[in-house]
């Protein structure tokens, strides 16, 4: 599983009430984050997820998640990242993205699935200039961990497949070789 911890600072960067200067109890917990005082980050997150605002409650989950991931407490974080998206926090590939490996951490492989297939959508949906070089790298971890995901389930049909679309969409990726040669064996 690959997973790149720069991730979770890009996405709290774009949490939509920073941009928008909503509330300064969402800022003060991305900086106590950004600095590692995840209690202070906690409290302010989660004072935000009381806001009447629907905006400034669902970044406020998603700091909370951004807080436990850090922290590598992957249940709270997923049920905080679900809750973000419920409240209706912009869906984003990171998002789910990182919702993905939370299940995956706590071995629920068909949310997990459920999340990157999201992501996945979503980075399909882009064109043009909407893609980027961090966008592409996302998806081809979201488009591996499907596959592991599969296989993690014992369905080595999907996971065969995933990986052959793997191998289409990433053909530079030389270090599946081994990966789609053991699922050849299945």
């Amino acid at each position: 599983m690959m997973i790149r911890k720069k991730l979770a600072v890009l996405m709290l960067a774009g949490v939509t009430c920073l941009a928008s200067g909503c509330g300064n109890v969402v800022k003060d917990g991305t900086e106590a984050l950004g600095e590692g005082r995840y209690d202070a980050a906690e409290t302010a997150f989660e004072e935000a997820t009381k806001n009447e605002n629907k905006e400034v409650a669902a970044d406020g989950y998603q700091g909370l998640g951004m807080t436990y991931y850090e922290q590598e407490e992957y249940d709270k974080a997923l049920e905080a990242f679900q809750t973000a998206l419920d409240q209706g926090a912009e869906q984003t590939q990171e998002l789910y993205n990182l919702t993905a490996v939370c299940a995956m951490k706590t071995e629920d492989y068909a949310k997990a699935l459920e999340c990157f297939k999201a992501g996945i959508a979503l980075a399909e949906s882009k064109t043009g200039d909407d893609k980027t070089k961090a966008d592409t790298a996302l998806l081809q971890e979201m488009e591996y961990n499907v596959v592991v995901c599969y296989e993690q389930q014992a369905d080595w049909e999907n996971a065969k497949s995933a990986m052959k679309q793997y191998q289409e969409d990433f053909p530079e990726d030389d270090s599946v070789s081994k990966e789609a040669e053991f699922l050849q064996t299945r």
